[in-house]
C-alpha cells in the first residue's frame, strides 16, 4: 500500500503535463448494512441496555476517495483527470448502505457537461460475507467476512469503452474489531460495568484503508 501512496502524491506533480482530460461521473460506492451498524452495549450486572446504532461515515472519507480515484486515474490513463462532485444544494439523501457527497451523474450528463477524453464510472461493492472473518478480541472470530468487489470503466466521447478494470479482495482478516468494558458509579458502594462490543462494526478509516488495497490490486 506504500507503494501506491508514494505513487498517488508524485502523480499531483506530473498529470499537468498531459494533453488529455478525463471526468470521473459516477462513483458507486455500496456498503452492506451488517458492517456498519453493529453496536452493542449490554450491562454485566443488570442486563438492561442492548441497542444498535449506524457507523457514520463522514463526508471528509468521500473527498479522501474523489482525490485518491482522481490521481490513480490520471496516472493509468496519463491524463488530467477531474471527480464530477454534485453541487451542495443537488445531494440528495443517499440509501444507508451508500456514501454520499460523490460524483453520481450518467454519461450522457457528463458527455453534455464538457469534451473530454475520457468519462470514468467506479462501483465499489463490501459486502458482508464471501471472503474470511475478521479476528476479534480473545483470537474469537467475526460472523462476517468481507469481500470487495471493485469495477472501473472509462469511455470515450463517443461511449466506446476504452478502459477497463476489475478486482475482488477476499482477505481482510487484519482488519480487527474491538470490545472494551465501561466501569462507572461510586467506588466502594455501587459500581456496575458496560461491555461495549463493536465486532462487526467498519470505520471510516477502514473504509478507506480497503479501497486502497483494491486499487493496489487493480494497478
Amino acid at each position: 500500500m506504500n507503494k501506491l501512496l508514494l505513487s498517488l502524491f508524485f502523480t499531483a506533480l506530473f498529470t499537468f503535463v498531459f494533453g488529455q482530460t478525463g471526468v470521473i461521473y459516477n462513483i458507486a460506492f455500496r456498503i452492506d448494512p451488517e458492517l456498519i451498524t453493529q453496536t452493542k452495549t449490554q450491562n454485566k450486572d443488570h442486563q438492561i441496555l442492548n441497542m444498535s446504532t449506524v457507523e457514520d461515515m463522514p463526508e471528509e472519507l468521500s473527498d479522501t476517495i474523489a482525490v485518491i480515484s482522481e490521481r490513480i486515474m490520471a496516472k493509468e490513463l496519463a491524463a488530467t483527470i477531474t471527480c464530477l462532485m454534485p453541487e451542495e444544494k443537488m445531494i440528495m439523501p443517499a440509501l444507508p448502505e451508500h456514501l454520499m457527497y460523490l460524483p453520481c451523474t450518467t454519461l450522457n450528463k457528463a458527455i453534455k457537461s464538457g469534451d473530454n477524453d475520457y468519462y470514468i464510472m467506479i462501483s465499489v461493492y463490501v459486502a458482508a460475507s464471501g471472503g474470511v472473518a475478521v479476528t476479534l478480541a480473545n483470537e474469537t472470530f467475526s460472523k462476517v467476512k468481507p469481500k470487495v468487489t471493485l469495477s472501473i470503466k472509462a469511455y470515450d466521447k463517443n461511449k466506446e469503452k476504452v478502459h477497463e478494470k476489475d478486482v475482488v479482495l477476499k482477505d481482510f482478516e487484519k482488519l480487527r474489531s474491538h470490545s472494551f468494558e465501561n466501569t462507572y458509579g461510586i467506588e466502594g458502594w455501587f459500581e456496575t460495568t458496560d461491555e461495549v462490543t463493536k465486532s462487526e462494526t467498519l470505520t471510516s478509516d477502514d473504509i478507506l484503508k480497503m479501497y486502497l488495497m483494491a486499487l493496489e490490486e487493480a494497478y
